[in-house]
C-alpha cells in the first residue's frame, strides 16, 4: 500500500553534558539559566550563532556574521591599541552550543524522528533498538565509540567533527559541513527505506510462491477462487478482496472477504469490474465513491485496486482509505492473477479433455474388435483396462498389469514405447494365445490421445487376421 516517504528515526550522540541528552531537555537548548532580563543568555547566543551561520554571503557560502561582527571588533580594538586577547570568542563552545545547533538543524530539516543520547548510553539503545534506525550520527571524535558501533550493528554510522564528515569510507571536507551532514543523513534515511521496501517486496513474493502451488494444483474452479482470495489477504496483507469470473454475460462473485452484504452479480460491461474486464488492463481507483462506473455497495470502502483474470474475470482489492494503493501493489496482484488464469485454464482443458475420453472410452468398450486402455505413468507403461471384446475373446488381465507383463513379447512392447515417444500411431504385428490354447495373430494399432491427468494414455487396438480380411475384401 503507499507509504508516507517521510519516516524513520535518526540516532544523534552528542558528547555528556550537552542540552539534549536522552532525548530530553534541560530547561532549554543550552541547559543554562536565565538571565537578569528573564532571557536564557546561552540560548540567546546559540540563536546568534545558528542565524550567523544560515545566512548567506553574495557568492552563496553561508558566513557566520557573528563571526565577522567579533573580527570588526578586534579590529577596532587593535586600532585602539586595545588588547586583543579581551576580544570575545568567535566560536561557541564545541560540546555545548554546537552539538545542539547539529540537533536542532537535523530536527528540522529531516524527513525522520531524530533521537539524541549521549555517549555513555548510546550502546544500550542501538542494542534495544537499532532495526528501528536508519542511521547513527556522531558529533565529536570518539574512536572508542565508533570501533564499537560498526563492529556490534549494521546501523551506518556518520562521524561529524567539523568541517569533515565520514561514513566509515566516505570522506566529505567542506566549507558547510552542517549543510553536508544533513545531505548525507538524508540519504541514509533513502538508502534504509529502499531496504526496507525491497525486504517486504522480498517477503511478498516468498509467501506468493507458496500460494502460487497451491493454487495451480487446485482441482476445482472454487478451491482456485478461494485460494486466490487467501492470498491476497495473507500473502499481499490486504483487507478486503472480492474474486468474479464470467459466466455468460454476467460477472458472478466466486470468493469475497468483503464486509456484509455480500457483492452481488454484474453485466460484464458494467461497474469497475466491467470496465477493467472490457480494458484488459489493471487500474487504480483512488475512490470509488466517486467514480462514474463504479456500483458501491458499501459506503465505507474507498481505494480499489481492478485486476484482470485475462478474460475470465476480475481480482479486486478493496481499502476503506482513499488513494491506499500504488505501482507495487497493483504488480503484486497482477502475479497473483496470473498464477489463478494459469489455474482457470488447466481446469478448463482437464474438463474438456475428461470429456473427450468419457467420449472415447464409451466408443472402446463398444469396439467390436479386442482393445486395451494403457497409462504410462513415471515410464512405466501398465494396463488399465481393457474391453468386453478382449475380456470375451482373450482374458482379462488384473488391473494396473505392467505392459511387459502383458505382452506376448518386446516387439508388442516397443510398438507402444513408439506411440508414446512420438504421439503418432504406431502399426504393427502381434501373437496373442486365446483362452482355448489356440495361438492367433492380430494386427496392432497403438492410438495416442491426450490424457486429462499428468499421465500418457494409449490405446491398443487388436484385429484378427479373418477381420482384417474382411475389411480388405470390401476395398
Amino acid at each position: 500500500m503507499t507509504r508516507n516517504p517521510a519516516g524513520g528515526r535518526v540516532l544523534v550522540v552528542v558528547p555528556s553534558g550537552c542540552g539534549h541528552l536522552d532525548g530530553t531537555d534541560r530547561g532549554d537548548a543550552s541547559g543554562a539559566a536565565d538571565d537578569e532580563d528573564g532571557s536564557d543568555t546561552a540560548t540567546r547566543r546559540s540563536t546568534d550563532f545558528v542565524r550567523g551561520v544560515e545566512e548567506h554571503d553574495p557568492s552563496g557560502r553561508e558566513t557566520d556574521t557573528t563571526e565577522q561582527g567579533h573580527h570588526s571588533e578586534r579590529d577596532g580594538e587593535r586600532e585602539g591599541n586595545d588588547a586583543s586577547e579581551s576580544s570575545p570568542t568567535a566560536h561557541p563552545p564545541a560540546d555545548d552550543l554546537d552539538s545542539d545547533r547539529i540537533v536542532e538543524t537535523l530536527k528540522r530539516r529531516l524527513p525522520a524522528e531524530v533521537v539524541v543520547r549521549c555517549q555513555e548510553t548510546v550502546i544500550e539503545y542501538v542494542d534495544e533498538l537499532g532495526p528501528t534506525l536508519d542511521c547513527v550520527v556522531i558529533i565529536g571524535e570518539n574512536r572508542r565509540l565508533i570501533d564499537t558501533l560498526i563492529k556490534e550493528c549494521v546501523v551506518p554510522t556518520i562521524v561529524f567533527d567539523p568541517p569533515v564528515i565520514g561514513r566509515i569510507d566516505e570522506i566529505v571536507d567542506g566549507g558547510d559541513s552542517l549543510s553536508e551532514l544533513t545531505e548525507v543523513v538524508e540519504i541514509e534515511i533513502r538508502n534504509d527505506h529502499v531496504q526496507n521496501d525491497l525486504q517486504e517486496s522480498n517477503a511478498r513474493l516468498t509467501a506468493l510462491s507458496h500460494y502460487a502451488e497451491d493454487i495451480t494444483a487446485c482441482e476445482t474452479v472454487d478451491a482456485v477462487t478461494r485460494r486466490t482470495v487467501e492470498a491476497t489477504i495473507d500473502a499481499l496483507a490486504f483487507d478486503y478482496c472480492v474474486l468474479f469470473l464470467v459466466e455468460g454475460e454476467m460477472l458472478v462473485p466466486q470468493a469475497s472477504t468483503l464486509p456484509e452484504p455480500a457483492a452481488s452479480p454484474c453485466g460484464v460491461s458494467e461497474g469497475i469490474a466491467g470496465r477493467t474486464l472490457a480494458r484488459g488492463e489493471s487500474e487504480i481507483v483512488p475512490d470509488m465513491q466517486s467514480d462514474p462506473d463504479a456500483l458501491p455497495e458499501h459506503d465505507e470502502l474507498h481505494a480499489v485496486l481492478s485486476v484482470p483474470i485475462a478474460d475470465r474475470g476480475v481480482i479486486q482489492v478493496v481499502s476503506e482509505e482513499r488513494d491506499a494503493f500504488d505501482d507495487q501493489d497493483r504488480e503484486f496482484v497482477e502475479i497473483l492473477a496470473g498464477y489463478t488464469r494459469e489455474a482457470l485454464q488447466r481446469i478448463e482443458r482437464e474438463v474438456t479433455l475428461r470429456k473427450e475420453r468419457d467420449r472415447l472410452h464409451a466408443f472402446f468398450g463398444d469396439l467390436p474388435t479386442p482393445a486395451v486402455f494403457v497409462e504410462r505413468r513415471d515410464g512405466e507403461a501398465v494396463v488399465e483396462e481393457v474391453n468386453h471384446t478382449y475380456a470375451d475373446q482373450i482374458g482379462e488381465p488384473a488391473h494396473g498389469t505392467p505392459l511387459t507383463e502383458f505382452a506376448q513379447d518386446n516387439a508388442e512392447v516397443e510398438h507402444y514405447e513408439r506411440a508414446f515417444e512420438t504421439g503418432t500411431v504406431a502399426n504393427g504385428s502381434v501373437e496373442r494365445v486365446r483362452p482355448t490354447g489356440e495361438k492367433q495373430r492380430f494386427a496392432l494399432s497403438v492410438v495416442p490421445v491426450s490424457p486429462p491427468t499428468a499421465y500418457e494414455c494409449a490405446y491398443g487396438i487388436y484385429v484378427d487376421e479373418q477381420t482384417t480380411k474382411t475389411l480388405e475384401s470390401f476395398q
